[in-house]
């Protein structure tokens, strides 16, 4: 993680944390090693005009729309246009395997690292019209 600044409420450094969480997401899938299973960071996403998430995955053959938030608080929103966008994504980017035509389009997800408790994962529903409040699960005391 980045060095904690003087204002942990600046751009710079919230742009930061969260580059390094989404780093931290495509290393942890791509550290697996195992064949089917690959992430790649896109660049720029959330601005610009063009609906993209930040992660595109393949886990066990499964493709993902993965949108990622960090937090250090107890709960992380997603708000109405960030789904939007990540649905609308999902949407357009499809693929069509050449030996028996079916399409595949990718899961919309929802990953939030929560600082210091680790990672939680949310499929976002096609339907959904409404902002998405994740809250943070307490620390396993029994560990």
């Amino acid at each position: 993680m980045p060095k904690k600044p003087k204002n942990t409420l600046s751009p710079r450094y919230k742009a930061r944390v969260g580059y390094e969480s989404e780093y931290a997401l495509v290393k942890k899938l791509v550290g697996k090693g195992w064949p089917g299973w690959y992430a790649v960071r896109t660049p720029g996403s959330g601005s610009g005009k063009m609906a993209k998430p930040d992660i595109i995955a393949v886990e066990n053959g499964e493709l993902y729309a993965i949108e990622v938030k960090s937090s250090r608080k107890p709960y992380v929103m997603l708000n109405r246009e960030q789904i939007k966008r990540l649905l609308e994504f999902c949407r357009m980017f499809r693929l069509r395997c050449p030996h028996c035509g079916k399409e595949f389009a990718a899961k919309p997800v929802l990953a939030v690292r929560f600082m210091g408790y680790g990672w939680e994962f949310i499929e976002v529903p096609e339907n959904i019209d409404h902002p998405i409040v994740i809250k943070r699960r307490p620390k396993d005391s029994s560990s």
